[in-house]
């Protein structure tokens, strides 16, 4: 990703809202984009449509201009039933939400059939469609979390948690040593910043309540084998952002990602635990006196 933000222009961002019919797409923007009340007879999308959203610019200060960063989100036009929707809806597209119903295992299916399948998915048709050098982050959102009772095992018809983990996963883990990524190709000289670039956030929603649980990639410190050495390894793993609970602040968090990676895509990654997922440069290092040139 090439883009660099132009802090004297208003930055806008398109996002564009994915998935089979009937997953709760419309409420989805409904509640967290528009604040409005869930529509239980909400009826199907027929024309496209946008909600706008606005965002302080984390690294905004006084006196500067546009304050705000600027998300047009997208609903798609019926069109989904048969994952027909034009490539223009994917054109200069800077992210992207992919929802399915977690009640519906067909749903989930058509969002990723599986790396090495040959049928339709909608993060297929993302890859395939976007421009790489635009698009900064993409969410996975379950949704219908209020018909899951948290204290019992899903039932066999829905999706499982194993199998989100390897969707996850399977993005993250495509093949970063030949640089080949499921979202983002590239030949990094860290691996992890190569995974966190692929990696997608994943939120646990409820369009009906508004409550949302986000989960982010992050490089985590785990104590190895030589633990008396005080040695760790760095392992990547998913951490719920503890600040986010509504589908709002899902949203929110995703803008202010792209925001982040259109400033510089390949940086490495730093996350606080409980806080929004930043990414930040690389320290630079002053060189040796066997780097220096006579």
């Amino acid at each position: 990703m090439q883009v660099v933000v132009d802090e004297s222009k208003e930055t806008i961002y398109k996002i564009i809202m994915i998935g089979s019919a009937g997953v709760g797409k419309t409420n989805l923007i409904a509640v967290g984009a528009r604040g409005q009340s869930y529509n239980e007879k909400s009826p199907a999308t027929l024309n496209p449509e946008f909600a706008t959203v606005k965002i302080k610019r984390p690294d905004w200060k006084a006196g500067q201009a546009h304050p705000y960063i600027t998300a047009h989100i997208w609903d798609t036009a019926g069109q989904e039933r048969y994952q027909a929707i034009s490539t223009s809806h994917y054109r200069r597209v800077n992210g992207a939400i992919l929802v399915y119903d977690v009640t519906n295992k067909n749903t989930f299916k058509e969002v990723y059939p599986g790396v090495t399948s040959g049928g339709l998915s909608w993060l297929r048709a993302l890859k395939q469609n976007s421009d790489p050098d635009l698009l900064g982050g993409v969410m996975l959102v379950e949704n219908k979390t209020d018909k899951i009772d948290k204290d019992q095992p899903r039932p066999p018809a829905y999706v499982q948690e194993s199998e989100v983990t390897k969707l996850l996963m399977d993005v993250v883990y495509r093949d970063p040593v030949e640089g080949v990524g499921w979202l983002h190709d590239g030949n990094p000289d860290k691996v992890n910043p190569f995974r966190l670039a692929n990696s997608m956030l994943y939120a646990r929603a409820s369009a009906l309540t508004n409550e949302c649980e986000l989960f982010e990639m992050n490089e985590v410190k785990v104590a190895t084998v030589n633990e008396i050495f005080h040695k760790h390894s760095d392992v990547m793993a998913y951490e719920r952002t503890d600040s986010v609970t509504t589908v709002t602040k899902a949203i929110e968090a995703l803008v202010l990602r792209i925001y982040e990676r259109s400033k510089d895509m390949h940086a490495g990654g730093t996350k606080v635990k409980g806080k929004p997922f930043k990414l930040v440069k690389a320290p630079v290092v002053a060189p040796t006196t066997a780097d220096q040139c006579c």
